[in-house]
């Protein structure tokens, strides 16, 4: 089969596939996905991602990059552990959910870096969990908490993701925090850049106050009060029943 015939036919599969979920998925979005009309405000210009097949090849990879708070009140007291401990036993009981040929980035701002600087602990990766997991157990809480810049470099590294697939696959952005962001890009800044590239924020909030930016901006938000919770919410993100439909939101 030639590389045109296989384009074609993973063509034809994709519009089988999404014409047979369409049905489903529409009434399931503001329900399971808590979503918030504050997403629909957000005026951004749709940004073109252009796609050149001599630098990428068609993958139906799935991808998930997260963003990891560890700032300093992650060593704070939540449910009767330390936040950081509680959120690593999470992490450990999550990460076999994802399947091993999904793509797993990750994006963390800890003690490990100065204040208010974070760094790229995984690049986007297939057979990485056990990697994942190694950099989720080496954070060491401390320091700020630039959540809208983090937001916003885990967006480009899937855009990146999203070209060598030629625009094939699924692209999530995961952001499990418990505080506010403080760094010099504020949430709706980092949603409606995220919102211009079409990469949908999947948000949860550990223990964390009502008042979060995310709740009003983030495209799913989900609360996580203990570490089972935690553990749940990372499991949905990433379920394969689960869909959010950016193309639902009006860009102007």
């Amino acid at each position: 089969m030639t590389r045109l015939q296989k384009i074609l036919l993973l063509v034809l599969l994709a519009a089988i596939m999404a014409s047979c979920d369409e049905s489903d998925h529409d009434h399931q979005e503001g329900e399971e996905f808590g979503l918030v009309p504050e997403v629909e405000q957000l005026e951004v210009e749709e940004v073109e991602i252009i796609l050149n097949e001599r630098d990428g090849e068609v993958s139906l990879a799935r991808n998930f990059y997260f963003v990891f708070d560890g700032s300093g009140s992650m060593d704070e007291q939540c449910a009767g552990l330390r936040k950081m401990d509680g959120a690593v036993e999470a992490v450990s009981k999550f990460i076999n959910k994802i399947p091993d040929d999904a793509h797993i980035g990750l994006a963390v701002f800890d003690n490990n870096m100065p204040s208010h600087e974070f760094r790229e602990a995984l690049p986007l990766q297939a057979d990485s969990k056990q990697a994942f997991m190694d950099e989720v157990v080496s954070i060491i809480p401390g320091g700020g908490t630039p959540l809208g810049e983090c937001i916003q470099f885990g967006v480009d590294a899937l855009v990146e993701q999203y070209k060598k697939q030629l625009g094939y696959g699924e692209f999530r952005l995961i952001v499990v925090t418990d505080g506010m962001s403080n760094g010099t890009v504020n949430i709706p800044e980092a949603a409606a850049y995220a919102l211009q590239y079409r990469i949908p924020i999947y948000a949860i909030g550990l223990c964390m106050e009502e008042d979060h930016e995310l709740r009003a901006y983030a495209m799913s938000y989900r609360d996580a009060d203990n570490y089972e919770d935690l553990t749940k919410a990372l499991e949905e993100t990433v379920a394969e029943t689960e869909h959010f439909d950016v193309e639902n939101f009006d860009i102007d």
